[in-house]
Formats: C-alpha cells, structure tokens, sequence
C-alpha cells in the first residue's frame, strides 16, 4: 500500500506538472494571437486597395480584351504552396491541412512547401517538391516572404505552371480554424464586384497597369494566407493546451482522491490492527 501511494504522489506531481507546462504554452499561443490580429488590421487597407485596383481593371467591360489572358483557365501542371507550422502540438490543424492537400493535388503539380510539418508530410506523401522554407515561431515579416514568391513569378510567368495555388488554413476565429485552397493565379474577376461611376484612365495601358500590379497582388494574397496560417496555428495550440491543461487538471484531481481514499484505508488498517493488538493483549492477561 505504502509503494501504491508513493506512485500516486509521484503521478499526481507529474498531472499538475503538465498542467503548468500546458497553461503556460496557453498563454504564449493567446499572446501571439492577439499580436497577428493587430497587424492584420494593419494590412488590411494596403490589401484591399490592391485588390480593388485588380478587379477595377478585370470586370470593367470598355476596358482592352488583353487583360483577360490574365483570368483565363488552362490546363496543365499547377504550382502549389502548402503553409504549415513547424511545430506540432496544434491538434488536428496539420492532417485537415493534407487532408485538404491529398484532394486537391496531381502528381504532376509543383510543390513548395513552407512549414518543417509540410515538409515532412511531402516527403510522406511523395510530392514534386521544389523547395521547402521554414515557418518560423516569431510573426511572419513581409520580407521574408520574397524567395517564396520568387519561384511562383518564374514559374507562372515562364508558362511552365498555368495555376498558382495557395493551401492553408484560414483563422475564422479562436474556435474555428478552416483548411482552404486559394488560387491566385489566374486573377479570377469577382462577379459580385460593384464599378463606382469614377472614369479612370490608365496609362500606358491598362493591360501595363495590371502586369506591373500582378506582383504586388501575388505578394498581398500570399501575405494574407501566411498571417491566417500563423494566427490558425496558434489558435488551435492555445485550444488544444487548454484542453490539455483541462485534462491534466481533472487526472490530477482525480489521482487525489485515490490518493486520499487510500491513504484513509491505511489509517483505518493500522488503527484496527491497533485495536485488535490491544485487544488480545488484554484477553492474554
């Protein structure tokens, strides 16, 4: 009984150890949160006014039919990023990634990856990678982004890839993260895009405008997505902490009834033992 209870402590110290560990990770994962959400905001009106811009030029109508090569389909291979974290313990956030990837993917297609857990689960799966960049711990800066976007100008641009692709997983809110395939290349006109009354001349050409524009678009596009995968990650490792946490707390609290009920069956032992050791010395006499 005496060892039963010394593992129990031991077991119990272990839980409450977890917790601590899970809390703190909790709370790193919350902070982190809260710093992408910022610069999100922050973003969001260079974004939007990029996008505009693109889709101003796609939906009007008088403009020149040269700028619709840029939103016409072709078949051929495609170029695929698939962004995930480096780390692990985020749930399920990584098998609904290739979940999402394994659907959507052809064996002839491009791969880049960008996550150590891309990595490893492209090498798994056997895809055409063609380069593979880290995810990082810290926020994701705006330059680091550059060789990234690199290898889609080259190969988009070059017609060795008609479609560029984006997998990832959007951050809707603290609950709910969503694996989701963007394509980014060919720029597809919004059909629920209003053209205000303002005439706009372009110069040289529309056609000019929206080939020099398309860089910054890809770059806006692929900025979104790494800040909604940094935010997801994030988000589902505070959640799965908090129910690690939750989980360690509960077996602690539990082991310490155990613990307690047997230690009080000790006690009750060793008093009756007591008791029946005074008892016969009394019938001895």
């Amino acid at each position: 009984m005496a060892q039963n209870l010394q593992q129990l402590k031991k077991r119990i110290k272990t839980s409450n150890s977890i917790a601590q560990i899970a809390k703190a990770m909790e709370m790193i994962s919350a902070s982190k949160i809260r710093k992408a959400q910022d610069c999100v905001e922050k973003h969001n009106p260079y974004a939007k006014k990029i996008k505009y811009i693109v889709q101003r030029i796609l939906t009007d109508k008088d403009l020149h039919d040269g700028v619709k090569r840029f939103s016409k389909e072709k078949e051929g291979k495609r170029l695929v990023y698939i962004i995930s974290p480096d780390k692990g313990l985020a749930g399920g956030l990584v098998v609904n990634l290739f979940k999402k990837a394994s659907s959507y993917l052809k064996s002839e297609d491009y791969v880049v990856v960008v996550g150590k857990k891309a990595s490893t689960e492209a090498t798994r799966y056997d895809y055409n990678v063609l380069a593979s960049f880290p995810m990082g711990s810290s926020f994701p800066r705006y330059d680091d982004l550059y060789p990234m976007i690199d290898i889609a100008k080259k190969f988009y641009l070059a017609g060795e890839a008609v479609k560029v692709s984006i997998i990832y997983t959007e951050f809707k809110n603290m609950l709910i993260q969503e694996s989701v395939i963007e394509e980014v290349f060919p720029v597809k006109p919004d059909k629920d895009f209003k053209i205000t009354d303002i005439d706009y001349i372009f110069e040289p050409s529309s056609r000019h405008v929206l080939e020099d524009l398309l860089p910054f678009y890809f770059e806006v596009e692929f900025y979104s997505a790494f800040m909604n995968a940094y935010a997801s990650e994030q988000a589902a490792r505070m959640t799965a902490m908090r129910n690690a946490k939750d989980n360690a707390n509960d077996i602690s609290a539990s082991l310490t009834n155990i613990y307690n009920k047997s230690r009080q069956e000790k006690i009750t032992s060793e008093i009756l033992d007591l008791a029946n050791g005074q008892q016969g010395m009394e019938n001895g006499k």
